[in-house]
């Protein structure tokens, strides 16, 4: 919603315009307002995981998923080679992405599903986080690449969502997704090597994202059959309701 507001707005557009600068820190900006509004007024903060302490045994469940900036880190093509303000951008810009959506989808909608059932919140959470990634068709990208996104974030929001149930915390999860964007971004501008037609790279790059939100999702079912830690209170909270 965010994004559509600040493209609404009659900046001068171009890349690298001051108009273009202004709609992306206006979104990042608007991001993390968004997400503080919804914490505060619902006074979500405790039970959104943001007071809980990321102590070593809660964050046990969380260390699988580093997994998903590590293999990127490890296997992409490479720092692209940028001066330190655009660096500073990048980092300010995937920090307010890490806290807005952990914030409102890992902590505000989980929260409101959880009355439904975990199982049923996992699985909500997690369509809404992947549904709501079909808005990059708006700002011009494939639509190979926007259904991978879109079936890669399905799947990382259920693994994501199980893990913030079975830890209580949501930092770890902030972090790891900083971890993720950080990565990515960092390498998006660096020459890739192609290794056929454009269409068959988008389609591989796109069953690469899908298999690591497949694996994700298969982690986080995992952890919901389990019902390990705070799960299984949860579980046996809403039974006796």
């Amino acid at each position: 919603m965010s994004l559509l507001l600040w493209l609404l707005l009659p900046w001068d557009g171009g890349t690298g315009s001051i108009g273009a600068w202004a709609v992306t820190i206006g979104v990042d900006l608007t991001r993390v307002l968004v997400a503080v509004a919804f914490l505060t007024s619902w006074r979500m903060w405790r039970v959104s995981g943001f007071l809980t302490a990321p102590t070593w045994e809660r964050a046990v469940p969380a260390l699988p998923l580093l997994l998903l900036p590590a293999i990127p880190a490890f296997f992409g093509p490479g720092l692209a080679d940028q001066p330190g303000w655009k660096f500073a951008v990048v980092v300010f810009g995937v920090a307010t992405v890490a806290f807005g959506e952990e914030a409102v989808f890992r902590g505000v909608v989980l929260r409101v599903l959880l009355s439904r059932g975990v199982r049923p919140a996992v699985i909500g959470s997690a369509t809404l986080f992947g549904g709501m990634h079909v808005i990059n068709l708006a700002t011009g990208s494939d639509p190979i690449t926007v259904s991978a996104q879109v079936l890669m974030a399905l799947g990382l929001g259920i693994g994501f969502a199980a893990v913030m149930l079975a830890t209580g915390t949501i930092w770890p999860l902030v972090a790891i997704h900083f971890l993720m964007d950080f990565t990515n971004s960092i390498q998006a501008a660096a020459p890739l090597e192609a290794v056929g037609s454009p269409v068959m790279d988008l389609l591989i790059n796109g069953g690469i994202n899908v298999a690591l939100g497949a694996l994700t999702a298969a982690y986080g079912l995992w952890l919901v059959r389990r019902r390990t830690g705070l799960l299984h209170d949860l579980d046996a909270e809403l039974r006796t309701q």
